[in-house]
């Protein structure tokens, strides 16, 4: 739970390797480095994170906020705003080299949107209200991705093998998520999907070619 007004990061961090991530970017998208995420809302500053001596109470004062939201659009905004949150305990985490508190946050956000997904997957698919809260809940499963790809080079080899985790998590959550989203629904993200699937795909090659590159550099 978040205290106090957090800061907002408005501005998207690209990461390049030798120029190859914007070429690329170009090659597959066809309308030049345009991002379909030029409007994301970037992660807010981190609240309690999980070295903090207070993070189970606050926790418990989320699961306080669901229990009284009273009904599925109420607690499916908290979800996502407790798991944006989960998100930026997970980058402070990272930054300070602590991973274990890091997962520790990775974990939480995992469980928010598993619950998100599980609250929306037995509601009736063909009402709009339950369309409305399915392409809401797509949609940011697609902006977490995207913010995850962008800031994995800047945080620390050592300890951002979490963010792999939850590319790999989030990928998962999407495609159980996408089978209620109606065929228009769908298609509106198609641009969003496919960068993602871009990004996270150049994240996953770069964590397998650090798993590679690590034995050799132990035998030296």
């Amino acid at each position: 739970m978040k205290r106090g007004a957090g800061v907002k990061r408005a501005t998207p961090r690209l990461w390049l390797t030798g120029g190859l991530w914007l070429m690329a970017a170009s090659a597959w998208a066809g309308h030049g480095f345009m991002s379909s995420f030029g409007n994301i809302e970037w992660l807010p500053e981190p609240g309690e994170t999980p070295d903090s001596a207070w993070y189970t109470f606050d926790g418990w004062e989320e699961e306080s906020q669901l229990w009284r939201a009273g009904n599925a659009a109420g607690q499916t905004s908290l979800y996502l705003s407790f798991a944006r949150e989960k998100l930026a305990e997970v980058e402070a985490m990272v930054e300070a080299e602590n991973a274990v508190a890091a997962q520790v946050a990775a974990d939480r956000y995992q469980d928010y949107m598993a619950r998100a997904g599980r609250l929306i997957a037995a509601l009736d698919p063909d009402t709009p209200d339950t369309q409305g809260l399915a392409a809401t809940a797509a949609t940011a499963l697609l902006e977490h991705q995207y913010i995850l790809t962008i800031i994995y080079e800047e945080l620390p080899a050592g300890s951002r093998a979490v963010v792999p985790f939850l590319l790999k998590t989030a990928q998962s959550q999407y495609a159980d998520l996408s089978r209620v989203l109606s065929r228009k629904t769908k298609g509106s993200l198609f641009f969003k999907e496919e960068e993602v699937r871009w990004n996270v795909q150049m994240v996953l090659r770069a964590e397998e070619e650090e798993g590679q590159d690590a034995p050799s550099e132990a035998g030296r």
